[in-house]
Parts: structure tokens; C-alpha cells; sequence
């Protein structure tokens, strides 16, 4: 029999910590030091989903908020600390999650407390080895409502204003990632759309920007990190970010934020380096593990292949270590075009799964295996081969879960454009992101229907002359935009053109004059959605590129 299993926990309030005058950003007042007692803002509950897969009931691990114990909160108050500069006025906590704020001490703190206070919500924790990190004993659902967090000790205080609760994301890549908001709109050939995009502080958007270009106090390619980040503009509204932020993921923001009808506060954090391949985002355990780079022992550094032969390790190392415990509810991913090699192509949807893998782990969150949207490459006029790593990152949903591809080869086919490397369409491909965001996050669409067709599984004839893919998302069943199914290739080569014909509602099958080693669809580089690939779903999404075995 099938249970309906509900947990509901609510985490109680026996104390909180007294309200103190003053307040600006990282400034050093008088304040209380004991908690006083008062009444929680809000109860936290956490239902868990029907089982569905099994008839027995089995224990299900919940997460639990607790108060600051009796031991800490006994513990005389930290005199000096500093909290780390990923929290700032004008932040945006992730709702439903864990709370969380660290920073740094002396060793003469040792042992010494530090508490928090946000909307209600409170925490203590004390200082080891010179760090600290408080989880508030509880979460909150979004608000537009500015308010302050506060983090305080023994006449020392920072208290951040302005701070919201909603949805924040991480918008990683290389340079199609960091492609700003300033150049669609000094871009003549883009779209009206992108050139005209709002950007205003009465938004709920919230943007905190890192890259490559920002000094990092570190040597790139070493296995140095940063404790805290080095940027020190922190979270910004609108009118001072947006112009140089991720038209990506600006736009995407933007575009959330006014179809959630402006109740979920968004923000966007940017880590994104030109040039850079997988191996610049990968932690020093992932590289080790996988043995991605070598040590350079006369240049003092990680190195690695890839298109720019970059040093490896240093976006993670030197932007992303200190964010690696706030909590975030999903990933845009924009890079991989400096992975198109031999030596890596076919490596990464496994390299990018223990990637993933290693975010989520690190993240620690109530939702741990948050969503991850990719961009698909279009099709470019350049000399970069393009279409393998495009093929082999079109696997991806495959190997990693609730990883969702973001199709583009019907929004970018101008073969004039001098510089088809970063094509101008980002308010097209944030449009068709933020339709798939919406279906997958917040249950507005269907995924079957915003997400294009992608390859699940293939099933050979017994000569391997013919194969059957089966695909997802299909909304009501594949079908073709005109006349001919195209794109079909067989083993690897583009000259190996395949009959294709779609023979059931998610079904292709293929045929070839020999044996067939592995199928690929959409493995040009100029191909484009219905000029020479033609598969889509009911809704016209097109079908992404992919190789399947």
C-alpha cells in the first residue's frame, strides 16, 4: 500500500538575540551580547513527497534546524572578527534552504562565540582555528522585504541592509558566459528585446559579479585557494551591475523575475573566465581525481589541454572556493567551447558529472541535487570544431541528474557575422532558458514541451545495419519541420549520411549501407535548425546534438 509519508519539523525558538542600535555595512557598534527570549517569525516545515516506489515505509533523513546550544551560547563573545565578503548589503538568501554566514578571527579568538540574527531567525557558533560558521535555526520563504543581517560579537557587529530572500543561481562559463549586457546593447544585429532590456533597482534582481579580469592575490594554476573572495564590490541592484554583468544571465534573471510577476527576488552570481576550459572550474580533489592536469615543476604550475592551454584549478580555486557553502538553487552553464580536443571532447560529460557532483556535495543543501541548464552550442562560422564537444555535451542529461540542455541551433544561422565565436543571441537563448528554468523549478510549462528532444537510449537490428534511438521530451511526439528528417550521421563522420525516419511518438530509426558503430545527430558545424537538421518536438523545440553508441 502506497503511504503518504509527511516530516514536519518545527524547529523551536526557545531564544533570540537582542536588537542593538546603530547599523551601517562592516561597521564596529555597542551591542547586547545575551540572547534574549522572543517569539520565531516563522515555522519551518519540510514535507517529503508520496512514496511512490515502494510499499514499506523506510526511514528518510530530515534535515533538522536547531537552536545554538546552552554550551555556546554560555561561551564568553568573540571582541574581533571579520565576516566574509560574500555576504554584503543588497543580498539575496536562498529561500528554503539553510542559512548560513562564517568569517574569520584571530587565533587569540579561539573558542569564542559569534552570533546571528535574520527575520526572527537565529545562531551562534564558535570560532576554531581562526574561522567560524553559524547556521541560523531555521529557513524562510521569499520576500521582497528588505532586512538586515546581522553577525555580531562583544562591541564588534556587521550588519547587512536591504537583504531579500528568493532564488539565486550560479551563471558559469567562459567568454559566451561573460559576453555583458553593455555589448547587446551597443550590438545593432541583436535584439530589440536584449538592446532594450530593463534594468532598474525597483527589480528584485540582485547581482554579484567574479571573473577572470579581477585580481585574485593568487598565482593561476597553483593549488592555492581563497579562503574569502576577492572581489570587493559584493551584491549589486541593477543600475550599478547589470551593464557589465552576463547578458546570459541577466537576461535570465530578468526575464524570472517578471514571470514570477516580481514575488521571488532573484540573484545571480558570476563566475565566468574567457577562454578558460572545464579544467579552470574543477577543485583541486576533482583534477587530482581524475587526473586531469600534471604539475609543471619548472613553471610552478597545474597545467592541462585545452584550446587556450590555460593553467587549470583557478576559477574554482581563486572566485568559487569561499561560495562553495551558500546556498544556490540551480546552475546556468555556458562553457566547454575550449574543451573541442581530442584529449577531452569524450571525457567530458564524465569530467563534468564528477563536477556536479562535487558542487552539490560541497553546496551541503536541504535541496542537493539542485538543477543544472546548459547551453547548446549553435553553429559557428570559425574555424573550431565545435560540433564534437557539442555531440559529446548533448549526453549530458544521460550521465548527470536533473542536468536540462538549453538547444540553439534555430537561434543563430547569421553566417556574416564576423565574430560567430559569440554570437549576439543571448536574449533568444536566455528566452528559451528561462521557459525551461520556469517548467523544471517552479512548475509553470511542461519540461516535454520547452526542453528540445534528446537521446535516451539506441537499440540495434541484428546486423547493425539499422538502430532505434528513443528519445525524451517530445511533448506530444517527435516530428519533422518540412519535408525531410535530416541531421542523421553514422560512426563519426559527416559524410556518413543516414536514412532516418521517426516510427513512433518518441522513436527515430535509422539505417545505414554498414554497420553502425554510433549515431550522431546535429555533428556540423554549420548546421542549423531546419536549414540541414529538422528533428523537433510537437512544439518546434529542436532536438540537440548528441552521440550514442
Amino acid at each position: 500500500m502506497k503511504k503518504l509519508i509527511v516530516y514536519v519539523i518545527c524547529a523551536a525558538m526557545l531564544l533570540s538575540f537582542a536588537a542593538c542600535s546603530g547599523g551601517g555595512d562592516d561597521t564596529t557598534t555597542d551591542v547586547l551580547t545575551e540572547p534574549l527570549t522572543t517569539e520565531p517569525e516563522t515555522t519551518n516545515m519540510i514535507t517529503e513527497e508520496p512514496a511512490t516506489d515502494t510499499e514499506t515505509e523506510e526511514e528518510t533523513t530530515v534535515p533538522i534546524f536547531t537552536d545554538p546550544s546552552e554550551e555556546v551560547l554560555n561561551t564568553p563573545a568573540a571582541t574581533q572578527f571579520t565576516v566574509s565578503r560574500v555576504f554584503g548589503n543588497d543580498m539575496v538568501i536562498q529561500r528554503n534552504e539553510y542559512i548560513r554566514v562564517w568569517g574569520f578571527a584571530d587565533e587569540d579568538q579561539n573558542g569564542k562565540r559569534v552570533n546571528a540574527e535574520f527575520a526572527g531567525l537565529i545562531g551562534a557558533a564558535l570560532i576554531e582555528d581562526g574561522k567560524f560558521m553559524i547556521t541560523l535555526n531555521g529557513s524562510l520563504p521569499e520576500s521582497t522585504e528588505p532586512r538586515p543581517f546581522r553577525v555580531y560579537g562583544d562591541g564588534v557587529e556587521y550588519t547587512f541592509n536591504d537583504v531579500l530572500v528568493g532564488d539565486v543561481y550560479w551563471m558559469v562559463g567562459q567568454s559566451n558566459a561573460t559576453y555583458p549586457v553593455q555589448s547587446i546593447k551597443n550590438e545593432p544585429r541583436s535584439s530589440s528585446e536584449g538592446r532594450n532590456v530593463g534594468i532598474y533597482d525597483s527589480d528584485f534582481i540582485r547581482l554579484h559579479r567574479s571573473t577572470s579580469d579581477d585580481p585574485a592575490g593568487l598565482t593561476i594554476g597553483t593549488a592555492d585557494v581563497n579562503e574569502d573572495t576577492p572581489i570587493k564590490r559584493g551584491w549589486q541592484k541593477p543600475t550599478k551591475g547589470a551593464l557589465l554583468f552576463s547578458a546570459l544571465g541577466y537576461f535570465t534573471a530578468k526575464q524570472l523575475y517578471d514571470k514570477l510577476e516580481g514575488k521571488i527576488p532573484i540573484g545571480m552570481i558570476e563566475f565566468a573566465s574567457g577562454g578558460a576550459a572545464l579544467n579552470a572550474f574543477c577543485p583541486n580533489e576533482i583534477c587530482d581525481q581524475l587526473k586531469i592536469d600534471k604539475f609543471d615543476s619548472a613553471k610552478g604550475v597545474y597545467t592541462a589541454p585545452s584550446v587556450n592551454n590555460h593553467p587549470t584549478r583557478f576559477m574554482y580555486n581563486h572566485y568559487m572556493y569561499a561560495f562553495q557553502k551558500y546556498p544556490i538553487c540551480g546552475i546556468i552553464w555556458y562553457q566547454g567551447e575550449s574543451d573541442c580536443t581530442s584529449q577531452n571532447d569524450k571525457k567530458y560529460p564524465d569530467r563534468f558529472d564528477a563536477l556536479i557532483t562535487e558542487y552539490r556535495n560541497r553546496h551541503d543543501l536541504i535541496n542537493h541535487d539542485y538543477p543544472v541548464f546548459i547551453i547548446e552550442f549553435p553553429a559557428i562560422w570559425q574555424s573550431f570544431p565545435f560540433e564534437t564537444i557539442r555531440q559529446y555535451m548533448g549526453t549530458i542529461p544521460n550521465v548527470t541528474k536533473n542536468a536540462h540542455l538549453c538547444q540553439s541551433s534555430d537561434l543563430w544561422k547569421d553566417t556574416k557575422y564576423d565574430n560567430s565565436l559569440h554570437p549576439y543571441v543571448k536574449w533568444e537563448q536566455s528566452v528559451r532558458m528561462t521557459n525551461i528554468i520556469l517548467a523544471n523549478i517552479y512548475g509553470i510549462g511542461d519540461p516535454a514541451y520547452v526542453e528540445g528532444p534528446s537521446a535516451v537510449s539506441i537499440e540495434y537490428s541484428e546486423d547493425k545495419m539499422s538502430a532505434v534511438i528513443t528519445f525524451r521530451n517530445v511533448g506530444d511526439g517527435l516530428r519533422i519541420e518540412g519535408d525531410e528528417l535530416k541531421g542523421f550521421i553514422a560512426n563519426g563522420s559527416t559524410k556518413a549520411k543516414m536514412t532516418a525516419e521517426i516510427i513512433d511518438k518518441d522513436k527515430v530509426r535509422v539505417t545505414y549501407t554498414k554497420s553502425i558503430k554510433s549515431v550522431s545527430y546535429n555533428a556540423g558545424q554549420q548546421d542549423t535548425f531546419p536549414e540541414t537538421i529538422t528533428l523537433c518536438n510537437s512544439e518546434g523545440v529542436p532536438c540537440n546534438s548528441f552521440i550514442i553508441k
